[in-house]
């Protein structure tokens, strides 16, 4: 046969896709070790081309990818721990299917690590466009809103509609679609793909309100006539000039709007816009970390973007049962020690923590907060001691706060988690507190422990209150958190909660009717008709007189006995 013949028949050859992990990944990894400086490991990344820097921690392995050292070094963290800024990355052989790949893969797990038999060989990326789960529809429980709700969605979905717009509904409401548990009292949080004020214009003109617009966020809010609020914010991207600050917002896309979010259950929407009416959007992988109870965080810097973000971890684990997620706690805690946050004002950190103390279960919340590393963007330097979780459930529990002032949570919670202690000091230098509440805080924790010695040794309902007329509320309030026996505790609880609003059954002017001059002895002779009051021993305004004329008779026999007459 000749060899022109022998080419004729001779088999085409096709180049082999290597269908395993080791033929998807990208090389090559750097390697660098735990605790090093963010500026070293980028400089190892870019000194050996690598798209990634990979950390052994203990028995497993987290990494930072190329686009992370940027833009931690855009930050300032150029000498920040590397360990702040890594997302866990699993390792998978290089003998691994595609199909174990692509399944690992997820808005969890944006990237797997490649182990080949000399170890880490290289990594593989998630496409980011994939989509996070299959498309679902909440369209049937969307319809069934009842009420005010449901009409203010129809009426925002149709007014984007007339304006070209796609909108979609985000927050706690989704959730709430989500957990088959829609309540009409939730907020209404909309997301516009366009001028969220053009649209808070015209629901404002169709239901009946008045829209107010916030230029430099890009949000808007219409108030209804019956109260109601309805928060429009335009599809917006975020950037941050330095850990803790206010971002700078522009217009995106609704799916990037998602992704700039805090957490994962927080970034799901639902469309309303008639094309896709009632269309789940799920970009991160929110409805799975709901489903599970999962608080995750979306992106590895956004601790140290936005600090405050770490008590909105605790709230939301709080509010809805969810566990926080490893990754999303390691971040939040290295986050929480960076010395970088001179733009986080004391005015901010404040709000967060009031909102947390507003929750359903603030102490839970607290405790999670503590957890997370909150207390060291408060100025604590060291942990609060062994106590704090029993004086916060004293403090906080709602029938201790009834009748006290809005002032009273936030002092009572410095005091429990400072333990009293000179380190309440700097927690309320970082708060900001107005001087007013520090002084008034200042001296709750002098006064209180004093106070509950002193009403240990007291006899009888009339003894106690004569010791606690005229104390501060806060003073009260702390020191019922700080007794330990039964009868301060008792006396406190009914001083703040009667004693102290006790309805007067007699004046000055009953006083001087029975011949004594107005003076020092009107008051002490008052304070002892409110102490008898408060004893059960006085309850009509017959008895008030009847008990002054005992006591003015007494006051004058005590007269005559010290100053006898002839």
């Amino acid at each position: 046969m000749s060899g022109s013949a022998a080419v004729a028949i001779r088999r085409t050859s096709y180049p082999q896709v290597d269908l395993r992990a080791g033929g998807l990944m990208e090389r090559p990894l750097a390697v660098v070790p735990q605790g090093v400086a963010v500026s070293l490991a980028a400089r190892a990344a870019s000194r050996q081309r690598a798209p990634l820097v990979a950390v052994r921690l203990g028995a497993a392995w987290a990494a930072a990818a190329q686009p992370t050292l940027t833009r931690a070094l855009a930050l300032g963290l150029h000498r920040a721990p590397l360990d702040a800024i890594l997302w866990d990355a699993p390792v998978v052989p290089s003998t691994a299917s595609e199909v174990d790949v692509r399944r690992r893969l997820g808005p969890d797990r944006p990237f797997l690590l490649v182990e080949g038999p000399r170890g880490l060989e290289g990594v593989v990326f998630r496409d980011p466009g994939a989509p996070a789960g299959l498309p679902l529809s909440v369209a049937p429980q969307l319809g069934r809103i009842p009420g005010r709700v449901g009409e203010i969605l129809r009426a925002a979905g149709q007014h984007g509609d007339a304006l070209g717009t796609p909108v979609a509904v985000v927050g706690g409401l989704v959730r709430d679609l989500l957990l088959d548990r829609v309540d009409e009292r939730t907020d209404l949080d909309l997301v516009v793909e366009g001028s969220a004020a053009q649209l808070a214009r015209q629901l404002a003109a169709s239901l009946g309100g008045q829209a107010l617009q916030h230029t430099a966020f890009l949000t808007a809010t219409v108030v209804l006539a019956d109260g109601q609020r309805i928060d429009l914010a335009s599809a917006r991207g975020e950037s941050y000039r330095a850990p803790g600050a206010l971002p700078t917002v522009d217009r995106a896309s609704l799916t990037a709007d998602l992704a700039r979010r805090d957490f994962s259950v927080n970034a799901l929407a639902v469309r309303l816009d008639r094309a896709a009416w009632g269309r789940l959007v799920d970009a991160t992988g929110g409805l799975v970390d709901l489903r599970a109870r999962w608080i995750r965080v979306l992106h590895p810097l956004s601790f140290i973007e936005d600090p405050t973000r770490i008590f909105r971890a605790a709230r939301f684990a709080a509010r809805l049962r969810c566990r926080i997620d490893p990754t999303t706690r390691r971040l939040a805690n290295h986050a929480a020690r960076l010395d970088v946050y001179e733009a986080l004002s004391g005015d901010r950190l404040r709000t967060e923590l009031e909102i947390v103390l507003a929750e359903k279960r603030p102490v839970t919340a607290l405790l999670e907060a503590g957890g997370l590393g909150a207390w060291s963007l408060l100025g604590a330097t060291t942990a609060p001691g062994p106590g704090a979780r029993r004086r916060l459930v004293r403090a906080l529990e709602p029938r201790a706060l009834e009748g006290l002032g809005p002032d009273a949570p936030m002092a009572l919670t410095l005091l429990a988690l400072a333990g009293g202690g000179a380190a309440i000091e700097r927690w309320m230098e970082r708060l900001s507190l107005a001087p007013s509440r520090r002084a008034a805080i200042r001296q709750a924790g002098r006064e209180a422990p004093a106070l509950t010695r002193r009403l240990a040794r007291v006899r009888g309902p009339a003894g106690a209150y004569g010791i606690l007329q005229g104390v501060p509320e806060l003073t009260l309030a702390w020191a019922r958190v700080l007794a330990e026996r039964d009868g301060p505790r008792t006396h406190l609880d009914r001083h703040l909660r009667s004693w102290r609003r006790m309805r007067p059954l007699a004046s000055g002017d009953d006083v001087t009717a029975l011949g004594v001059p107005a003076g020092p002895a009107t008051g002490e002779i008052l304070r002892g008709l409110r102490a008898a009051q408060a004893a059960g021993e006085v309850r009509s305004r017959t008895g008030a007189l009847r008990w002054l004329t005992g006591a003015v008779a007494r006051s004058r026999a005590r007269e005559s006995v010290a100053h006898p007459t002839g």
